[in-house]
């Protein structure tokens, strides 16, 4: 009987010891903004007519789902932004008298953007399909 709680206590004694390993060892999670960071060719689609051009993807800041889209519309401006798992929203914003506001969604190297810019209340509503290179 002796040799069996032994063996028993040992064996509860390393499960024990393997479970709490495994809790400090988890490695820290890779933020979501990072896998959207990069350069971006763009087919882009807006009422206002259509265009072709590169965008950036930056990260700003110590916030870890933040970043900064450089160029959308072609417009050579820079974008807040903020990224939670596969989802980008740009929230109102003006740059230089323009008002800006979207969405997307990224799926592997496809990013998609549907935003809007607005000038004097009139908008431009469109559509840019982003490649990573």
């Amino acid at each position: 009987m002796k040799r069996y709680t032994g063996t028993l206590l040992f064996g509860t004694m390393l499960l024990i010891w393997f479970t709490l390993s495994s809790l400090e060892c988890k490695k820290d999670k890779t933020p979501d903004r990072d896998k959207l960071l990069g350069t971006y060719s763009v087919v882009e689609t807006c009422g206002a007519g259509n265009d072709s051009y590169n965008i950036r993807i930056v990260e700003v800041g110590t916030a870890q789902n933040e970043i900064v889209i450089v160029n959308l519309y072609d417009a050579r401006q820079q974008w807040r932004a903020t990224v939670s798992g596969d989802q980008i929203t740009i929230p109102t914003q003006a740059v230089d008298a323009v008002t800006w506001s979207g969405s997307g969604t990224i799926a592997g190297n496809a990013l998609n953007i549907s935003f809007t810019g607005s000038v004097s209340g009139i908008p431009d509503n469109c559509t840019a399909i982003c490649t990573r290179k």
